[in-house]
Order: structure tokens, then sequence, then C-alpha cells
């Protein structure tokens, strides 16, 4: 299955462009950079530019939580540095035909009757509006919804005030095409008693002015899925489709998980139900590979263009698995083999980008440098000609190549918030099964208990060769050319690699039926000291209670 290809009919997908003959608005289609976390560099977004453009993505919400004067400083003004990196920023966007949407989120302490306070986010807009940006949003998420005393003589809720802001706003900046609103509820679990029945939504739907775009998680903040019917739900309320904030690949709560899986959850019925969806990835800019280009694939797997496979399926559990996740238009595991493929080129490309670093100087050029004072060169190696090794030399190291199996390994291993990969599942059913069944190993001498046995010394086995793949992932990883993805993912293989060396031995030792269960005894756990999505999980397969 390695080797399937999938192969796409050439399609328009949803709009791409900004405005058209028909009248009818773009899909947004793209990155929202909102997590908390170090926000990517200037060199990265302008990679992402590039890499939407080739993917056929439309949109970059500029909304890092920890950019201070996007959110906790909202009011003061960039300084000319800074300006002119916004300005050439906006620009590279325009130039690879990213719309650039220029958040900023005021909500954490301004006072919306203010007049003052409101002449300030006018002045700070009109700023970014000087740098090229024609595109603009305003975050009220994750704020306390309680108004100051001043508000309240003013407002009757919270979404009065927003509203009133939001629409002061975009008539300011001359209504803006693009122009974005994230409510304080922004899904389906904060609003109470309902989505359909709930007053914030309520007054949003009824007061937002046409033409402003409202950001939606979908059922949860992190949506496991997004039924179309929950979209018809808040769309009836808002009085309009919404824009999907997609948190799906979004790690910023667990800095000890990161997402590899393929966009998921998410039916393409309801592509003409949405204004568009925007994906919030990894804090880790290299490893979002993944997410954008099967968000890309899923946006262009539509009715106009539906998804079709060149190679035939495998047999067994994990074809069957694959139709079942099939909506007849987007193929989850498909849309990760193609992803998979392409980014296996780029962990054999040398980093091709600055990820912030200073200016460095030029290599120097040490088989045709001479001394200062006229003295003859060092004798360089090539010179003296390549080491070779003598018989009874340790041989020299040769690093394998990263292989798509490798990748499979490893996206399985780190797949998706509510899910593991079918390859990670296999190998915790495996610890499970020989953790259950130990118990073979110590009974007597009949034929029955000899086949149990030697049962479970196959499977034994089986893990253990589990564990090699994982071993040998791991090296080839970090042997990669592309060090800027080798640094993004070494914290999180490398405990994996670790966590699954400790479930080997965890097997010998139940193999080696000892009576002593100090080696593995670790009493009874508090829940926060299993974290990590499959390191969690292989963590608890291998700690027994004091009572076990």
């Amino acid at each position: 299955m390695e080797s399937a290809r999938l192969a796409q009919k050439k399609c328009s997908g949803p709009e791409t462009e900004r405005s058209g003959t028909t009248g009818r608005k773009a899909f947004f289609s793209g990155v929202v950079e909102g997590f908390y976390g170090r926000p990517w560099t200037m060199e990265q977004r302008k990679e992402l530019f590039r890499k939407e453009q080739k993917w056929g993505l439309n949109t970059y919400l500029y909304a890092p939580k920890d950019d201070y004067k996007h959110r906790m400083f909202w009011r003061e003004m960039y300084s000319p540095e800074e300006a002119e990196q916004l300005r050439t920023l906006i620009a590279a966007a325009k130039q690879h035909g990213v719309d650039f949407i220029y958040a900023i989120s005021p909500g954490l302490d301004i006072t919306f009757s203010n007049p003052r306070e409101v002449s300030t986010l006018k002045r700070k807009l009109e700023q970014v509006s000087g740098f090229g940006c024609r595109s603009f949003a305003l975050l009220f998420d994750d704020i306390d919804a309680d108004m100051c005393p001043a508000d309240r003589k003013v407002f009757s809720s919270c979404a009065h005030a927003q509203v009133s802001l939001t629409n002061e706003i975009f008539q300011h900046l001359g209504k803006p095409e693009t122009f974005m609103i994230c409510p304080t509820d922004y899904c389906g679990s904060f609003c109470s008693p309902s989505v359909s029945e709930s007053s914030y939504l309520q007054t949003v739907g009824n007061n937002l002015l046409p033409g402003i775009e409202v950001l939606w998680t979908g059922p949860k903040v992190v949506s496991n899925s997004i039924p179309v019917e929950s979209i018809e739900e808040v769309s009836k309320i808002l009085k309009r489709a919404p824009v999907i904030w997609d948190n799906i690949h979004a790690n910023d709560y667990d800095q000890k998980m990161i997402f590899l899986g393929p966009y998921k959850g998410r039916s393409t019925d309801l592509i003409p139900k949405l204004r568009g969806v925007l994906t919030n990835p990894n804090c880790e800019f290299e490893p979002n590979f993944i997410a954008i280009h099967t968000l890309a694939t899923w946006c262009k797997s539509h009715r106009n263009g539906a998804m079709e496979y060149d190679g035939s399926r495998e047999p067994g559990k994990e074809g069957r698995r694959e139709e079942q996740e099939t909506d007849g238009l987007y193929c989850p595991r498909q849309a990760l083999r193609l992803a998979l493929a392409e980014w296996l080129e780029e962990f054999g490309m040398p980093h091709q980008y600055a990820a912030g670093q200073g200016p460095q100087a030029e290599p120097m050029d040490t088989d045709r440098a001479s001394s200062g004072n006229g003295a003859s060169p060092m004798q360089t190696d090539e010179e003296a000609g390549p080491y070779t090794p003598g018989p009874e030399d340790r041989p020299l190291y040769t690093a394998e190549a990263l292989t798509l199996g490798d990748l499979t390994l490893m996206a399985d291993l780190f797949y998706l918030p509510y899910e593991h990969g079918p390859l990670a599942i296999s190998m915790l059913k495996e610890l499970n099964w020989l953790r259950s069944n130990s118990r073979v190993l110590g009974q007597g001498g009949g034929s029955e208990e000899a086949k149990e046995a030697a049962e479970w010394r196959s499977r034994a086995e089986k893990f253990e060769n589990m564990y090699e793949s994982v071993d040998q992932m791991f090296t080839r990883v970090c042997n990669s050319a592309n060090r800027g993805l080798v640094y993004d993912l070494y914290p999180y293989i490398l405990e994996v690699k670790s966590i699954t060396s400790v479930a080997k031995q965890f097997v010998k030792w139940l193999g080696s039926h000892s009576e002593s269960t100090a080696e593995f005894l670790g009493g009874d756990q508090e829940p926060f000291s299993f974290k990590g999505g499959i390191t969690g999980e292989f963590q608890v397969l291998t700690t027994f209670s004091i009572h076990e």
C-alpha cells in the first residue's frame, strides 16, 4: 500500500480568487497561525505562502497568541523595523496569491464604550492597512465575558458590545472584502443552553453587518468531527455560513503531543455549506506539512472533482476501515499517503531558508586556502585520501535512507487527538495482549499450555520487531538532511522511541517469568503522570499497580 498513488481529476476546487465574474465570494482555504506558543518566523511564513500557492490554498490568518502586539499589548503601534517586516510579509503573501488577514485581539482589556479605546484600535489597524493589508479580523476568543461597569451602562451584553465594535471598525475600514470576527462562544460546547438557543449567537446573528464572516471551531474547541447538521444549525442562528477555524491538528494544549495524521472527520458535503476552512495546526512549523497538504486535498475533493485511486486497496482490515472512513469523495488514508510521498522528498533537502538565524559567514574555502605569512596550508583529508578502515577496524557508519514506510509509522504514532493510526493501534493491542496473557508462561507442561506459551512468545517476537521498526524510523529521521525538520520532530520521536524501548524490555521481563516486580512497580499512579498521546498509552501498559 505504501506505493499506492492517488490520481486527482483536474478541477477548480473551491474558488481561489478573491473575486470573480459571478460575484460569489471565494471559499477561504488555508492556515491560521493562532496557537499559544512561539510564533513562526517571517521566513517560515513565506515558505508557507509558497506551499499554499503550490497546493491551491488561498488564505493566511495572522493571529499568533504570543505576538504581544497582536493580543496582550494590542494598543502599541509597530516600530519601523516591525512595520517593514510586516510590509514584506504581506507583499510575499500577495505575490503567491494568498490573502493575508491581519487579526487583532483587543478583548482582554478593552473598554468597548470608551471612544479613546475605539480610536486606538482604529489607529492600529490603519497602520497595518498602510503596510498593504486589505483583510482584517477581530478576535474575542478565550477572554472573560464579564463587562466592566462602564460597559454595562452602555451595552446589555458582551455580545452587543463586541458586535457594536466590530461593525464600527468594519465601516471605518471601508467595509473590506474580507473581514472576520471570532466570537467568545466559538464552538457548540460553549453555547448555553444550546447552539440554537444561544442568546449570545442570536445577538451576533441579528446585529452583525452583512459581509462580516464568523469563525467557528465546530461542536468543540477541538472537534473530532463536524457534522453537516451542526453547521446548518449554527448557520441558521448566525444568519450566515461560518468559516471553520479548525483545531484538529493544534497541539498547544499539550506540548508532549504532535499530530501528523490526515485531515479527517469532516465530510466534503460541508464545503457548499461553509464560507471556508482554516487549519490552526501544530506549533512547530515544519511538521505541519501533512495537516496543510491533506486539507488542500480535502478542499479539492468535492462534487466537481472527486479523488480517484489508481491502485487497488490492500486486502484486509485496513482496507475495509478506509472504505468506512471515505465519504465517497475524500479518503483520509489515501490523502495521507499522497502527503507522505511528497513530504519524503523534503527530508532529503537541506534547509532552503533561514529559520530566524542571523546572517552567516561564507564557509572557509579549505582546499584553496593559503596562510597570510606564506606558510604551506595544512594537509586536508582530501589530499590524504578518504579513510578506509582496516580488516580489524570498526566499519564506517552508513546512514540508511528514510522510507515511506518510516514516515507512515511516524504518522501513525502521532496521528490525531482522538485516535492513533493503524500501526500504533497494532502495537498497543499486541502489548496489551502480552501483558494480559503472560500468565500462560507459568502454567504446567500440558500440550494446550505449551501451545498457548508458544503463541505468547511468537507475539512477543512480533512486538519486538515492531519496536525495531520504531528504532529504525528514529535513526533514519535523525540522519535526514533537512535539519530544521529533524529538530522540530526530534523531541517527539525520541520520547516514543524511549517508551517503546521500555515496552520491549517490559515484554522481555514478562517472558522471563521473574517473580520480582520491583523493576516495573510504579505504585498507584496519578492521572497527570500519563501525558502525551501514544507515549501515555505505552506508559499505562508498562506500569503495574501495587495491587496487581
